[in-house]
């Protein structure tokens, strides 16, 4: 290894004489410097390790330190002043080393000198600061004898942390090797906080330590220079003469008050991320074998704190991947993911129950094996609509074919997976809205037949209201009483017509109360009940049979009116039995559109279609209420017949 080169700056020959002879014993190499223009010049050509300044012969002090510590920083300044101290050059000087006269001046810097660069038996410079750059090329200073001294510790720290797996063991392995030996004060390990820009030391073994380690050390403030270049660096740096420079140093006062006269910070790091630091103290300069030992040692437990990141990484993944996989699995809906080319890449029981596929039927093969055509395009729209949007859902129905062919309408929660702008694959989650339609379905036939009960109740009116106006009109104008008892019969069918409508809205049954009803009487009221002009009705054959009356009733007012209004006034109009079990009711009017016979009761077309109004949805409804069927056909005389079959129980 070069020796040291000290800079001496003076004009003075005596004052460069005198500091050569002292330095002579010192193993430094002494460069001279008569002004400062010549040692700007020595400190841009060569590396200089330490500076001496006369102060009463060189001009502006102040510039040519601040030259020092710009061309060699970390090399320390050395100033002479001999009898004369100017104030404004101190402030700025990096150290006053002595303020005597000639006559010891000289001694005491070299003194000094010797102190600060000395050369241990190892050796190892002795600078305030000591750097990677410092010392031999790695493929040398790697070689590390395991059997004895630093060596011993590097092999022992290795052989504790094989199995190592938490940060804990690796900060309690490099504190107690180093502490254990002589050579060493004290060791602590620190961790780098990225978010908050510190280190934090990490105290295990509180009771342990007699350092006060509860505190931490902010990175990028200036105010801890040593560590900020460790971890910029990731290079180790060793700072010597720590009891003159205590606050240079982590716990500078606590490790000069126990004589501590070196610390070594090494870095803690891997390729992509920087961990925290390593620092020992030592009560001498740190030598080579020393710095190489420490080194080994933050670079094996670099490589088990990448190891347990690593393997915290691989665990922390699994352990999501498992949660998801759990409840993919307890999810109570199909969930599944497709790659971009709309194969299942993953299934859950619950989708394999739903479409009836295993599912190895399923992985590996195209949605389209239990979704169809429109759906899928739909499905495409909805993931390219997400992909131009910033949404990370969005809910598309669609139906699902089973295995045996049946169709089940489902919601789907679709979402894209996506990787630096790339589309991947989409995630649906699948909920079985069955139930859902069938309630909507209810819902809505409900609302339809709600909004028919105004028109029911304006329509099945009009026939009660029309005869009780009639007899009323008789009876104002003949004044005979006998008008009032038919006004009156009138009034109170529209009573119970309402009744009815309000009784259906509440609970939607059209036949609350079956009782043994006979069919030629409920025709006869009913006829009562209607204004028939001069129509006629006959009842071929009666018989008893289970209905409510108020409702068969309702459904005999409503054929009557209808047949006298499209049959005319001198229709004529029966009432039989059926054969096959039921009865019917025709006419000989105009008779039915054959081409509207099939669709002659459906809500819309009674609604709709004019002439037939609401009374034919009435009819099928009281009929449906029942459990009969109705259906509409030509009748014998030509007209429109009505034949309402029921099961033989529906006769009394």
């Amino acid at each position: 290894m070069s020796r040291p080169r000290v800079l001496c700056v003076s004009s003075d020959r005596s004052t460069r004489a005198s500091v050569t002879r002292s330095l002579a014993d010192a193993r430094v190499t002494v460069v001279i410097a008569q002004c400062s223009a010549e040692a700007v010049d020595r400190l841009e050509r060569q590396s200089i390790d330490a500076v001496v300044v006369d102060a009463r012969t060189v001009a502006s002090v102040p510039e040519l330190v601040d030259t020092v510590e710009a061309e060699s920083p970390g090399a320390p300044t050395f100033v002479h002043w001999g009898d004369e101290v100017s104030d404004d050059s101190v402030a700025v000087l990096s150290e006053v080393v002595a303020r005597t006269d000639e006559t010891n001046s000289a001694d005491r810097l070299a003194a000094t000198i010797t102190r600060r660069i000395e050369t241990d038996s190892s050796g190892t410079r002795d600078d305030s600061e000591v750097t990677d750059s410092d010392v031999p090329p790695a493929e040398e200073r790697d070689v590390v004898d395991l059997s004895s001294g630093p060596g011993a510790i590097v092999n022992a720290v290795r052989r504790r942390l094989v199995d190592a797996t938490s940060p804990i063991v690796v900060e309690r392995v490099l504190r107690e090797e180093f502490t254990a030996s002589t050579r060493f004060v004290f060791a602590w390990v620190g961790e780098y906080d990225r978010g908050e820009r510190e280190i934090i030391p990490w105290v295990t073994d509180p009771e342990r330590m007699a350092w006060p380690m509860q505190r931490t050390f902010g990175i990028g403030t200036g105010e801890h220079p040593l560590l900020e270049r460790v971890l910029q660096t990731r290079e180790l740096r060793t700072h010597q003469y720590v009891i003159d420079d205590p606050d240079a140093v982590p716990f500078g006062d606590h490790a000069s008050d126990r004589g501590v006269r070196a610390v070594t910070v090494a870095p803690l790091a891997s390729s992509d991320d920087r961990y925290g630091v390593f620092v020992v103290y030592t009560r001498k300069p740190v030598s080579d074998a020393e710095r190489t030992a420490i080194r080994a040692v933050a670079e094996t437990a670099s490589h088990v704190l990448e190891t347990i990141a690593i393997r915290g990484t691989l665990e922390q993944r699994g352990r999501a991947l498992e949660r998801y996989e759990r409840l993919v699995e307890t999810a109570g809906d199909g969930m599944y993911v497709l790659d971009e080319q709309g194969h299942f890449m993953t299934v859950n029981d619950a989708l394999s129950e739903m479409t009836g596929y295993s599912r190895e039927g399923l992985l590996g093969e195209h949605v389209s094996i239990v979704i169809g055509q429109d759906d899928i395009e739909a499905g495409r729209e909805t993931i390219r609509s997400l992909l131009r949007s910033d949404a990370s859902t969005d809910t598309l129905e669609l139906s699902l074919e089973t295995k045996a062919g049946d169709r089940i309408p489902c919601e789907a929660q679709i979402a894209a997976l996506v990787d630096d702008g790339s589309f991947l694959a989409s995630v649906a989650v699948v909920r079985d809205i069955t139930e859902r339609k069938r309630s909507e379905r209810k819902l809505r036939e409900q609302n339809e037949r709600l909004d028919a009960f105004a028109q029911i109740v304006s329509h099945d009116l009009r026939n009660p209201l029309g005869v009780a106006q009639g007899y009323l009109e008789l009876l104002e104008e003949t004044g005979s009483i006998e008008y009032a008892d038919s006004v009156h019969a009138g009034l109170d069918r529209m009573e119970t017509i309402i009744e009815d409508v309000l009784a259906i809205a509440r609970d939607g049954e059209w036949a609350a109360d079956p009782e043994p009803v006979a069919l030629e009487s409920v025709a006869g009221d009913a006829w009562e009940h209607v204004s028939t002009d001069g129509a006629t009705l006959s009842v071929a054959e009666t018989t008893t049979i289970e209905a409510d009356r108020s409702r068969l009733l309702r459904l005999l007012e409503n054929l009557f009116r209808n047949a006298v209004e499209h049959g005319g006034s001198d229709a004529t109009l029966r009432v039989g039995l059926l054969e096959s079990g039921g009865f019917y009711v025709e006419d000989d009017g105009t008779g039915l559109p054959e081409e509207m016979r099939d669709q002659l009761f459906d809500p819309s077309v009674s609604l709709s279609a004019e002439g037939f109004g609401i009374g034919l949805w009435v009819v099928k409804e009281v009929a449906t209420g029942h459990g009969w069927t109705v259906a509409a056909s030509e009748g014998e005389r030509g007209g429109a017949r009505f034949e309402f079959g029921f099961d033989s129980d529906d006769r009394a």
